[in-house]
């Protein structure tokens, strides 16, 4: 028996040129996207414990960059307080 992890792209993707991922959850009209980086695996898929760096409500293609640039700093600083 082989047990195979899955989950939907709808909500979790890997964010390209980037070590983090994507998470996607809709609450009533708005979707939310937080960032999130895989702890103990090269992947997502193959991680047991993840970080949730910061999340926002996409409002223009343009804000991934400065998104991006904040969890970089939020994941730095998490990092140097071990």
């Amino acid at each position: 028996m082989v047990t195979q992890k899955v989950v939907s792209r709808k909500f979790v993707k890997k964010i390209e040129t980037t070590e983090f991922y994507e998470m996607r959850v809709s609450v009533g009209t708005n979707e939310y996207r937080s960032f999130i980086f895989a702890i103990d695996a090269a992947s997502f898929m193959e991680c047991s414990r993840i970080v949730m760096l910061n999340s926002f409500v996409e409002k223009s293609s343009k804000q991934y960059k400065s998104e991006i640039s904040k969890a970089r700093k939020i994941l730095k600083d998490w990092e140097d307080s071990l």
